[in-house]
């Protein structure tokens, strides 16, 4: 029984100790901090010197997750070093729509300055339409996606693509999703026509029976 007793008092004061270092003693804490991932410029609360058995990477983890552009945020301590790491994963935009950026995921978020160069605009009624063209652009072929510079949403999901093909814009009637492959193929014979050098818009919502203006 006091053997017990007694390893059940040692117990105690061994939690107790290395409750105390890790909490309260001078030993491990904070040395730096590092930020990963993104070129946007980032703070963070935690400060050199502060215990490092205090820094709960699931809190400082959900702080920077509440900038909608940061899809995921990985915390981690180096009891050695006492350095704390924070790696971002962003989201990638694809796609602009009412000033914010729009992901593979469908999320819409700000967006940060330095990512939104080159993405096509959708122009659409809701964020769920805008969602949906955003998939739609993301499924084009590469041969037409390099070129659309925005993206129309029309009723029963019928779009219309902005192209920027050379020094001449283009409007280019898709219509429903589907067919791409053979849309695609239309699209590149008519414009490699000469007599449709001055072409404005191309209709191919019935590719098979195409109409040029």
């Amino acid at each position: 029984m006091k053997k017990q007793r007694l390893f059940i008092a040692l117990g105690i004061l061994i939690f107790a100790t290395a409750a105390y270092i890790l909490g309260w003693s001078t030993f491990f804490t904070v040395s730096s901090v590092e930020i990963k991932g993104s070129t946007t410029l980032m703070s963070s609360t935690i400060v050199p010197g502060e215990k490092l058995a205090r820094v709960e990477p699931r809190t400082v983890a959900a702080e920077f997750e509440k900038n909608l552009w940061i899809k995921k945020a990985d915390v981690s301590r180096n009891w050695i070093s006492g350095k704390v790491t924070i790696s971002l994963s962003k989201r990638i935009p694809i796609a602009l729509y009412d000033n914010q950026a729009i992901d593979a995921d469908g999320v819409s978020f700000p967006t940060p300055i330095d990512s939104v160069k080159g993405l096509p605009r959708i122009l659409a009624p809701t964020t769920e339409s805008a969602v949906e063209a955003a998939a739609f652009f993301m499924a084009l072929p590469a041969e037409i996606a390099k070129s659309v510079a925005g993206v129309k949403v029309r009723s029963a999901q019928a779009y219309v693509l902005e192209i920027e093909d050379g020094r001449r814009a283009i409007e280019l009637l898709w219509g429903q999703e589907g067919e791409s492959a053979l849309k695609a193929k239309v699209y590149k014979a008519l414009i490699a026509q000469p007599e449709n050098s001055k072409i404005f818009r191309i209709d191919l919502t019935a590719p098979h029976a195409p109409i040029v203006k």
